[in-house]
């Protein structure tokens, strides 16, 4: 997707974003069940031999709305609550001297602020920041986990679809029982689009959403194959598309999510795939 240049120039902007890497770590470590809580709701999957399903539960409390209005700005204050509940499936079963389980739950509780900051009337950041501990039930470990990230949206002048253009730095890691502490930094660019669709349902307007999105990361995450080999990710494209009314949101005994749909993220060498579900715009999730 990209050369190797830049691959490397982004990388050593991403190193300094996130510091110095952890010590004895000249090789990376496989990726930590803790790096579930940081993907959204869906069902992924490495090669054919590694899947896992995430359900991440975001409930929050809004201190204050972000608002621009003549040249006066509101500030957005947030109060996330994230739960995010994983199934892990190993399907390392006929390799010798395995000591994996086949499958494995995890639940972790992350929670946090978010902050939107409306610069202009047309662009905004958001910064956030988590914290909180994640559980393994087979082997009861424990991991400290966290993350950290700005994210930007500048929408274009009004036309009939409204186009906005993405942004975003992060970094996550973690610290856990029996295994070095870990990060990894990321750079995101992309769009999406709001699209009013022509006809109505029971007097109610309509919107289509779209979403298209590169990730790259400062460093491979690996997957272990469990025979000594690696599958290793270090971009991510995502495409999604969601279904939103117009003027207000879904409501559904209690829960009110701003649209409903469907998205795919994958590595472009075809090693990582997914499946996510999508209740909000990416950038304020």
């Amino acid at each position: 997707m990209l050369n190797s240049t830049t691959r490397r120039l982004l990388a050593a902007f991403l190193a300094l974003l996130s510091g110095p890497p952890a010590l004895g770590s000249d090789e990376p470590e496989p990726v930590h069940w803790a790096y579930s809580s940081f993907f959204g709701t869906g069902w992924y999957q490495v090669d054919a031999n590694r899947s896992v399903f995430v359900l991440r539960l975001s409930p929050r409390q809004v201190l204050s709305r972000p608002a621009f209005e003549d040249g006066d700005r509101t500030l957005g204050v947030e109060i996330h609550y994230p739960l995010t509940l994983g199934m892990h499936n190993l399907d390392f079963e006929d390799l010798p001297g395995n000591l994996y389980p086949s499958n494995f739950g995890t639940a972790s509780f992350t929670p946090g602020v978010d902050l939107e900051i409306p610069i202009t009337s047309r662009f905004s950041l958001r910064p956030s920041v988590r914290a909180g501990m994640g559980i393994e039930f087979e082997s009861k470990d424990k991991a400290w986990i966290w993350e950290a990230g700005v994210k930007g949206r500048y929408t274009l002048p009004a036309s009939r679809v409204q186009w906005s253009l993405l942004g975003e730095v992060n970094v996550a890691g973690h610290n856990a029982d029996g295994a070095p502490a870990d990060h990894v930094s990321g750079l995101l660019f992309g769009f999406e689009a709001r699209q009013p669709l022509r006809r109505e349902f029971r007097g109610q307007g309509w919107d289509l959403n779209w979403h298209a999105s590169y990730a790259f990361l400062d460093r491979e995450l690996r997957f272990d194959n469990g025979d000594g080999t690696y599958r290793s990710v270090n971009d991510i494209i995502q495409l999604s598309i969601a279904l939103s009314p117009r003027d207000r949101n879904f409501r559904f005994w209690g829960w009110s999510p701003e649209q409903l749909g469907l998205g795919i993220k994958f590595s472009p060498d075809g090693e990582f795939a997914a499946v996510t579900f999508s209740s909000r715009s990416w950038f304020s999730k």
